[in-house]
């Protein structure tokens, strides 16, 4: 009896000391789950950008990227050269490429002064921008006819020409091709072409856009 007894005893301290256990994971789980709802909401936002940067999907951020992420129009601000000083800014170990955690850093801070309504305005902006430029940097490979990596007046004409709507002259697309042109070269090319027709197309929702985008490479 007296060793069923021990035996009972002990079991049952196990048991309890078990449930403890169970009971202290719970907790700590819990908390951290509430620590990750509290967790800065715009880390999240950039985490997301960087990842539409890294169009390689290499997971660091190279130069070329962030300079075709700088086309959006939200950074019609800063040149190239202040393009590469931000680089070398956000890349604070040096080494050529930019990690993600010192992207969301160095954002962090850029953007601290912005209220919660203006930041998330501006990310929804460029999170766009990013979406949609792959589907723009292609309708400008097909419109570009004679693959010089420009688009001449007949080329941005012929991007003008909708079906069943009234023809094009080439006045009209003078007109747009010197709108687009803002490097004043006489020809519009693929990141003037990107930027004009965001510009254009930013408030269509996603399914229009897609639309839209067939509708002009398939004429």
């Amino acid at each position: 009896f007296l060793l069923s007894f021990q035996s009972n005893h002990v079991t049952s301290l196990r048991s309890r000391r078990r449930n403890k256990v169970c009971s202290l994971i719970n907790y700590i789980n819990i908390m951290e789950t509430k620590q990750d709802k509290k967790k800065n909401p715009r880390e999240t936002e950039l985490k997301k950008i960087f990842t539409l940067i890294d169009v390689d999907k290499s997971g660091v951020i190279e130069f070329k990227e962030i300079l075709a992420a700088m086309a959006c129009p939200e950074y019609d601000h800063i040149s190239f050269m202040d393009a590469v000083k931000k680089f070398k800014e956000i890349d604070s170990s040096k080494d050529g490429v930019v990690q993600d955690s010192e992207f969301i850093k160095y954002f962090l801070a850029e953007f601290s002064s912005l209220s919660e309504k203006n930041f998330l305005e501006h990310m929804s902006t460029v999170e766009k921008f990013l979406q949609r430029k792959p589907a723009l940097e292609k309708l400008f490979d097909i419109l570009d006819k004679n693959k010089d990596g420009k688009l001449d007046e007949k080329e941005v004409q012929g991007m003008l020409q909708l079906p069943g709507e009234a023809k094009i002259t080439g006045e009209q697309a003078f007109k747009v091709l010197k709108k687009m042109d803002t490097n004043k070269n006489g020809k519009v090319e693929k990141s003037e072409l990107v930027r004009a027709l965001f510009l254009e197309t930013k408030n269509l929702p996603d399914a229009a856009f897609t639309k839209l985008m067939y509708i002009m490479a398939n004429k």
